[in-house]
C-alpha cells in the first residue's frame, strides 16, 4: 500500500509573525483566555491562509489585531516547531510601522527589547528575542 499523505513539512501549519520595532521596542500583546497558549506574550501574527505568503500574512494579522499598519524590513528567522497542538512553520518579520503616530488597539504595549526576557512567550519565541537582544548590544546599535 502507498502512503498518499502529504510530506511531514506540508503539514506544518504556516504563521506570519509581525515583529513590529519603533524606537527600539517591539510591540507586544498577551494572549486570550480563548487562545492556544492563553496569557502567554505573543508578536502579532496569525496562520497563513491559501496561498498567502508569510510576510502577507504578517501585515494582514497586524492590521486585524493591532490597527497598525506595517511594512516589512526584512525576515529575521524561520522556523519549524512542534508544540503538543500543533507542528507549525514560524516566520518572524521585522517591521516597520506605516504611520509613526498611529494609536494602537488596546492590549497591546512597546515593549523595551532587553524587557522581552521578563515576558513569558511562547517556548518557539526564544531564538528571535536573543537575536532581538543581541541587535541591541550589537556595536553601532542605538540604545
Amino acid at each position: 500500500m502507498t502512503d498518499t499523505s502529504p510530506p511531514r513539512d506540508q503539514q506544518r501549519q504556516r504563521i506570519g509573525i509581525a515583529v513590529v520595532e519603533r524606537a527600539d521596542r517591539y510591540l507586544v500583546g498577551i494572549r486570550g483566555e480563548q487562545a492556544h497558549l492563553a496569557g502567554k506574550a505573543e508578536f502579532p501574527g496569525g496562520k497563513c491562509q491559501p496561498g498567502e505568503s508569510a510576510a502577507e500574512c504578517a501585515i494582514r494579522e497586524c492590521l486585524e489585531e493591532t490597527g497598525l499598519r506595517v511594512n516589512i524590513e526584512r525576515l529575521l528567522c524561520e522556523l519549524d516547531f512542534d508544540y503538543p497542538h500543533a507542528k507549525v512553520q514560524l516566520s518572524f518579520l521585522l517591521c516597520k510601522l506605516v504611520d509613526e503616530n498611529a494609536v494602537i488597539t488596546a492590549g497591546w504595549k512597546w515593549v523595551p527589547a532587553r524587557q522581552l526576557v521578563d515576558l513569558d512567550f511562547p517556548e518557539a519565541n526564544r531564538s528571535v528575542i536573543q537575536m532581538l537582544l543581541d541587535r541591541q548590544c550589537a556595536p553601532g546599535a542605538q540604545t
